[in-house]
């Protein structure tokens, strides 16, 4: 598999879903899970 150079959030979120189905769970489940991450990350205080 050729590498992405792609780093926008969109591709980041895209990669993340299909390595999470990849290794196992279905896609509402890696849909949640990257859900929850994106929202715990922009809850994080700025510094």
């Amino acid at each position: 598999m050729k590498a992405s150079n792609d780093l926008s959030l969109w591709s980041i979120i895209e990669r993340l879903q299909r390595r999470l189905e990849r290794q196992g769970l279905s896609p509402n489940a890696a849909d949640r899970v990257v859900s929850f991450a994106v929202r715990q990350i922009a809850a994080q205080p700025a510094r």
